[in-house]
């Protein structure tokens, strides 16, 4: 029998504690770099939306842009940590701002229907913005209205981006009598629309995985995606979004009781 040396004795030690408080190693999850300012601004909105009920957040159009990008550091990350420390900061890896734009869509959606998804061919800019709410924002209200809403009860959520919080579209949005939802910075997890993203690329991948061989190179491929991505978002069931608008009071108790920090969603 071959005695075991104090490095090796001290490495199984190391092991069993491990395993026993089920630390091993995990990808670092990938999350907008939160400074005080924003973990404040997180805990008030939360604050503020604590007592709203399901009912009250389908009155909610979540909207976003997405665009297609390359990640400029493809690298996975691993910490150390318990299943429990999953959201701690120190768990978290900050992603940066990527500006590698293939193509970018805009959708919404409110309860489980969804409006449409619009292909952006050119930047986008406030006036650009404002003739996209006018042709798609309009009809989806329209729609709500036919189920019974009023027009004053309706609530439109978009996130801080420059072109969104422009005083011409703000000020359009006023004067069409549009009720903004405020939305803190950096809360991907207070937008339950991000998750229809992830499923939207999924399902792109599923039904079309050769798309990026379309010959033509890269312009012939943007066009291509703008044709298949809305019959992709069409594929996305209500199910699917039903179950993303009645999370949000979830959401809201789980920034809560992360004091405005990480959560699981």
């Amino acid at each position: 029998m071959i005695p075991l040396s104090v490095a090796n004795i001290k490495k199984s030690i190391v092991d069993r504690v491990l395993r026993e408080a089920i630390v091993k190693k995990w990808l670092a999850k990938s999350r907008p770099r939160l400074k005080p300012a924003h973990i404040a601004k997180r805990l008030s909105w939360a604050t503020t939306y604590r007592d709203w009920t399901v009912e009250d957040f389908e009155r909610v159009i979540w909207s976003d842009e997405c665009s297609v990008e390359k990640s400029k550091d493809p690298r996975q990350h691993w910490v150390f940590r318990e299943p429990s420390e999953k959201w701690l900061a120190d768990c978290i890896h900050p992603k940066e701002k990527d500006k590698g734009i293939s193509l970018m869509v805009w959708g919404c959606f409110w309860g489980k229907r969804k409006g449409p998804l619009v292909p952006i061919t050119q930047n986008i800019n406030k006036t650009r913005y404002i003739r996209l709410l006018r042709r798609y924002l309009f009809p989806v209200i329209d729609q709500m209205i036919s189920f019974g809403m009023q027009l004053e009860d309706i609530l439109f959520q978009q996130d801080n981006a420059p072109v969104h919080k422009a005083y011409n579209v703000m000020d359009w949005l006023e004067r069409h009598s549009i009720e903004v939802v405020d939305h803190p910075p950096y809360s991907p997890d207070l937008n339950p629309i991000e998750h229809v993203w992830v499923e939207l690329k999924k399902r792109l991948h599923q039904q079309y995985p050769r798309i990026a061989d379309t010959p033509g190179g890269k312009e012939t491929v943007k066009k291509r995606l703008a044709q298949v991505l809305p019959l992709v978002w069409e594929t996305i069931p209500e199910e699917f979004f039903e179950k993303l608008w009645k999370s949000m009071p979830d959401r809201v108790a789980a920034v809560l009781e992360a004091r405005g920090g990480y959560t699981r969603y």
